[in-house]
């Protein structure tokens, strides 16, 4: 994809835009849903959930793998956008900046931005790149969701509490007069049906003004 050149691909039934530089991302002609955290959190497997795709978003056990901007077209009113996960080692110090600079590009591009779902490990909770995106989300008013990830690995007791220092931790970044949303709490089998995932799809939704494609 050199010099600039967009490539439109399809996979899963679902088109989709790979970008490594904003040079290639696709016109800002629709609202979008974004997909952001630390690498292997779980980011393709909700966008997979989310589009009721097996293989829509390819996973990966290997952290960082991933260094391209992923536009999916779900929907004639919005794309999922799922961005490099950050904070992944064993990788060059180059590497590192180019994977920062392609997500600074993203969030400078003056993108149409209906919310950014930021997603935490539930075992792990917040790291420190982590806080620095909610600062930098809330800094710039830009809405976003904390989604906690594989929930099946933790007793129902320990999700709650794990909801409940989520939340706290929310209300440190809340802005006042700004959309505020309450964790919600996700596992990769989870059935779509599920009213955690309807309640996410409903948000989606809402702020976008548009429905899913094909589902």
């Amino acid at each position: 994809m050199a010099n600039g050149k967009k490539r439109r691909n399809e996979t899963a039934g679902i088109a989709y835009v790979a970008a490594a530089s904003r040079e290639q991302f696709p016109k800002p002609a629709r609202r979008e849903i974004v997909f952001a955290g630390r690498s292997n959190v779980g980011k393709s497997t909700l966008v997979n959930a989310l589009s009721k795709r097996k293989n829509l978003a390819r996973t990966s056990k290997t952290p960082g793998k991933t260094r391209l901007v992923f536009f999916y077209d779900v929907s004639p009113d919005f794309y999922f956008v799922d961005l490099p996960g950050y904070g992944f080692a064993r990788i060059s110090q180059g590497e590192k900046e180019a994977f920062s600079h392609v997500t600074d590009q993203y969030f400078e591009s003056d993108r149409p931005v209906a919310l950014v779902l930021v997603l935490i490990d539930i075992r792990r909770g917040f790291g420190e790149a982590d806080h620095q995106m909610l600062e930098y989300l809330s800094h710039y008013d830009i809405d976003w969701q904390v989604i906690l990830t594989k929930a099946d690995k933790l007793s129902r007791q320990q999700t709650v509490k794990a909801e409940q220092e989520a939340m706290s931790v929310i209300r440190q970044y809340a802005r006042e007069g700004r959309l505020t949303l309450t964790p919600l709490s996700v596992s990769a089998g989870m059935n779509p049906r599920d009213a955690r995932m309807k309640l996410l799809e409903e948000r989606i939704t809402e702020l976008t003004g548009g429905a899913f494609a094909s589902i």
